[in-house]
């Protein structure tokens, strides 16, 4: 099973096109999306070559509340308690065959979804979505396959003038993961993607414990606090076991923070 990281997931409360103005205020082209018409959210998009950053807000709260789309109901349960970035979302170029080998390894996972938006111009984009079953505080990431290969969708959306210049080469090297065990939380993922050992290890500042995991090309570090302050322990009082910071390489010229997380 061959998965990359696709997109990053940050819940906002506010309007999408606020976070992209924020992006554009620091000098960066973050663009609108659109709307999840089915679902009742809307987003904006920020490209960092073929992965993306993609801020999701309640467009329609009716419409959001009552779906079954496991994305959107974490979205509705976990912006009462503040914005952040919620998710991690996978891409695969065959979906179906996924979902086999996760049930090949003892996941249950829910029917694939299909899902689309509406653009700005009004064309529609869509995809399908894979979601494991059990998923106790939504710590399991989920999976996306845009029907096409990367080289393709990639030029496509250059194309659109959907990609900065300026991002078109970097990448997201690592997202940051508040855990309250994190090895116990590396090895879950382990079960479920391949990947190989965790490394362990005490942060340059001593505050934390860490276990990094490589999904791709892409770390995923879990951070456990080893003091009662510090950001790190607060994201875990505020917000649960979630991500809350994502390191771009090479990196970004300062450190910019919005709607609670935190872009390096």
């Amino acid at each position: 099973m061959k998965v990359t990281l696709d997109h990053i997931v940050h819940f906002i409360k506010a309007e999408p096109a606020a976070a992209a103005a924020k992006w554009r205020d620091h000098g960066y082209k973050a663009i609108t999306g659109g709307s999840h018409e089915n679902w009742g959210t809307y987003n904006s998009l920020l490209y960092i070559g073929q992965s993306y950053l993609e801020f999701l807000s309640i467009e329609k709260e009716p419409v959001a509340v009552s779906t079954d789309n496991p994305l959107i109901k974490q979205l509705t349960e976990e912006i009462r308690s503040g914005e952040g970035i919620g998710q991690l979302c996978f891409r695969t170029n065959n979906i179906e065959e996924l979902q086999g080998e996760l049930t090949e390894k003892g996941f249950e996972t829910l029917p694939i979804f299909d899902g689309s938006r509406r653009r700005a111009n009004g064309s529609i984009l869509s995809w399908k979505m894979l979601f494991i079953k059990e998923n106790p505080g939504y710590k399991y990431p989920f999976f996306i396959d845009w029907g096409k290969e990367d080289d393709k969708r990639l030029e496509e959306l250059k194309q659109q003038g959907f990609i900065d210049e300026k991002l078109a080469d970097k990448k997201i090297e690592a997202v940051y993961i508040a855990s309250k065990y994190c090895e116990k939380s590396a090895a879950a993922w382990q079960k479920i993607m391949p990947v190989s050992g965790a490394d362990i290890y005490i942060s340059h500042d001593g505050k934390e414990k860490r276990a990094s995991i490589v999904i791709g090309s892409v770390n995923i570090i879990f951070c456990q606090p080893l003091y009662e302050n510090g950001r790190t322990m607060e994201v875990l009082r505020k917000r649960g076991e979630k991500p809350f910071a994502v390191q771009i390489s090479p990196r970004l010229e300062k450190e910019i923070s919005l709607y609670g997380s935190h872009y390096i």
